[in-house]
């Protein structure tokens, strides 16, 4: 009886041994996924910071590569010609037609760029590109404020269209007021058509 009890004693110590050595293994197992999981979670977001911090920089990088010099066009002082000079447009903007324009009615910056040729008041509305034309659109200042006579209208005219033709998605430019459109300025030229670059004046 006493030999009985003393195996029973014995095999209660090995299994209490084998469940504290399973035990052990477990927690040591699970404190490896722990680590591990806690790793890759770490190395998953360094990546993803690198990722946004390369994705910011090539923006700016591609926004900087969007802002070039574009050729505008002003009259010189004795309406013969226009003189070409540059201006920083951003090509990425979607009103880029537009700042050329309005680059036009903010007037030259020096006198060697030419002389302000732009009615008082001006102010442009609108341009939209459709199959190669430009129509742009002003407001009622561009036709009632104009006092240029024929030399004017013609170098009005072809500042704004040489300006916009610079563009090679730009072969013609149209001429609207307030939306309707623009028959003439001094009955030079008849604005009802397309106007096309007017090489003859650079």
């Amino acid at each position: 009886m006493r030999v009985k009890i003393k195996s029973i004693k014995g095999l209660l110590a090995v299994l209490a041994i084998s469940i504290l050595t399973i035990t052990s293994g477990c927690t040591e197992q699970g404190t490896n996924l722990e680590k591990s999981s806690s790793s890759s979670v770490q190395e998953n977001v360094n990546k993803e910071v690198s990722s946004s911090s390369t994705s910011a920089s090539d923006m700016e990088q591609t926004n900087e590569k969007k802002v070039s010099g574009v050729t505008i066009y002003f009259p010189d002082a004795n309406g013969e010609k226009l003189i070409p000079t540059q201006r920083q447009i951003n090509l990425n903007r979607e009103d880029k037609y537009k700042a050329v324009v309005q680059a036009l009615i903010d007037g030259p910056i020096s006198d060697k760029e030419g002389i302000y040729i732009m009615p008082k008041d001006t102010q442009v509305l609108s341009v939209k590109v459709n199959n190669n034309i430009a129509t742009v659109d002003f407001n009622k200042a561009f036709k009632t404020n104009f006092t240029g006579g024929s030399t004017g209208e013609l170098m009005l005219i072809g500042s704004i269209v040489n300006s916009l033709t610079e563009f090679k998605d730009i072969k013609a430019v149209r001429f609207t007021v307030e939306g309707k459109v623009l028959e003439a300025l001094d009955n030079h030229l008849d604005l009802t058509v397309p106007q096309e670059r007017m090489g003859d004046l650079l």
